[in-house]
């Protein structure tokens, strides 16, 4: 399994969660995240391309950018911050009561990441 797709695999159950961000193969273009609304009666009318992975390296920021996101919409109503411009920003926004948990899960994925990434 190449890198691109492992990092999909690690992060399916995030991807499943997301709906308005999605991978997928673009034939000649190679592998970019999607983002929009997909819905079965009108395939893709409402999506664009928001980024072409250039490498592994780039793809794995883009899903760790989406954990960060799916990570902050369960998690609102115990944040100070309704919404960020930057999602990162929420690395160093969190409650004293959330950095823990928080911390613990993003070095988890990071980990995941690099082990993924110098195979």
């Amino acid at each position: 399994m190449d890198k691109y797709r492992e990092l999909i695999s690690i992060f399916s159950e995030i991807l499943e969660k997301s709906k308005d961000y999605h991978i997928a193969y673009i034939y000649q273009v190679g592998y970019v995240s999607l983002i929009g609304l997909l819905s079965k009666e009108e395939q893709n009318a409402s999506m664009i391309v928001d980024e072409v992975f250039s490498s592994p390296e780039s793809m794995a920021e883009s899903l760790l950018r989406n954990w960060r996101w799916q990570w902050f919409y369960e998690n609102k109503e115990l944040l100070p911050r309704k919404d960020y411009d930057d999602i990162r920003k929420l690395d160093s926004d969190l409650p004293d009561n959330l950095q823990e948990q928080y911390r613990q899960s993003i070095s988890d994925w990071q980990s995941k990441i690099q082990n993924i990434l110098r195979k």
